[in-house]
């Protein structure tokens, strides 16, 4: 019998229901948007030179809507760096 093999192992950590929600309040509290707006995180993997192995990108769906990246996988996202992200954002724009 020949055993199954992962040939694409998963490299990003696992996320609990609580630390998204803290990272959408956190998200909510500082855009001061209505909590009905959706707002999608994604943790993706970064093929750039020098960039972390796992990003999150978020999706705030306001009109327009507004994406924000931050280059941590979301159970280590702080307060700290939305706002990092935010000013990044407002700056660019």
């Amino acid at each position: 019998m020949i055993g199954m093999i992962n040939i694409f192992p998963s490299t990003k950590p696992v996320v609990s229901s609580e630390q998204l929600q803290q990272v959408k309040d956190w998200l909510y509290e500082l855009l001061q948007i209505d909590r009905d707006t959706i707002i999608s995180l994604s943790q993706l993997q970064c093929q750039e030179p020098n960039c972390p192995p796992i990003h999150t990108a978020i999706a705030i769906m306001t009109s327009p809507p507004c994406i924000l990246r931050i280059h941590k996988a979301i159970p280590y996202i702080t307060c700290t760096d939305i706002c990092e992200a935010i000013a990044l954002k407002i700056i660019k724009d």
